[in-house]
């Protein structure tokens, strides 16, 4: 068990570097180019690991499948960096938790695996410091959160419907490769399709910089080590163990965006941090 504990960390380290790098990528040339250049680095990661590993076959149904997982991932980024743009990574970033309770759920009902006590506990304790964390003043929720919430309901079905092709693919990282390239075709359609919009009535807005996208592209291939591994992790039949401790980068995102971009948490936010993180080490101990 210490080698997959080990996989999903430097699973969390990798995820948790890119999004650091990202924020400053979204916040300054927007959620689009934020997206495309992650999926950019993504696939050079997964191209790389896939000739690694070895080309193999792969069935027309798992085709599908990661098809329709790319287009999962549309959504999740672009509504997750978007929201990037102007909230703090470090309430961002506590969203993640979600897709812990959705995978959780998904093995309860769909895997029908069992859940103890203990489980339902830290279920309950992931929902409560996703809430906290998405208070602002007054004790009202931040809408502004709702579409990263969102993000990770999409980010979660994603990998959901990467199970079946990662464990029916003789190499696993194929469709996770697939899922990502239609992210990344459906991306750049999107982008030249708005420049061209824009440049039939006025400049396009926030033009791309050489800088900002290799920073883009850096967090990319980041994020597709951190992929890679959870893949790897997936295919070995470690799926709880990657969501847990692989989706635990909110708090190591919380320090380097305190550290980095000087983000700052209210007393009700920091404890529902702490509540959300303890929450899914609860779920992948127990």
């Amino acid at each position: 068990m210490l080698l997959p504990v080990a996989l999903a960390s430097v699973t969390a380290l990798s995820f948790s570097i890119s999004g650091i790098l990202v924020k400053g990528v979204s916040s300054r040339r927007g959620y689009l180019l934020a997206s495309f250049a992650v999926a950019l680095g993504d696939l050079v990661v997964l191209s790389i690991a896939v000739l690694f590993a070895g080309l193999s076959g792969i069935g027309a149904y798992s085709v599908i499948l990661s098809v329709l997982s790319g287009i999962m991932l549309i959504f999740g980024y672009t509504l997750f960096y978007k929201t990037l743009e102007k909230q703090q990574a470090s309430n961002t970033y506590a969203t993640i938790e979600i897709q812990v309770l959705l995978i959780g759920l998904y093995g309860i009902f769909a895997l029908k695996e069992s859940i103890g006590a203990a489980s339902g506990i830290g279920m309950l304790a992931i929902v409560i410091g996703i809430l906290l964390v998405s208070t602002a003043k007054g004790m009202k929720f931040n809408m502004k959160l709702a579409p990263a919430i969102a993000a990770n309901a999409f980010w979660a079905l994603s990998w959901i419907l990467l199970v079946y092709p990662i464990n029916n693919t003789r190499n696993p990282i194929i469709p996770t490769l697939l899922s990502f390239l239609t992210f990344f075709v459906i991306i750049t359609a999107i982008m030249i399709a708005g420049r061209r919009r824009h440049s039939a009535i006025a400049p396009a807005p926030r033009t791309a910089s050489p800088k900002w996208l290799v920073v883009g592209v850096a967090a990319g291939m980041s994020s597709g080590f951190g992929n890679t591994l959870f893949t790897i992790l997936t295919s070995t039949k470690h799926l709880v163990t990657a969501a847990v401790i692989g989706n635990s980068s909110p708090a190591i995102v919380a320090v380097l965006a305190y550290l980095v971009y000087h983000d700052r948490l209210t007393k009700l936010q920091l404890i529902g941090l702490v509540i959300v993180v303890a929450g899914g080490i609860i779920m992948g101990v127990y």
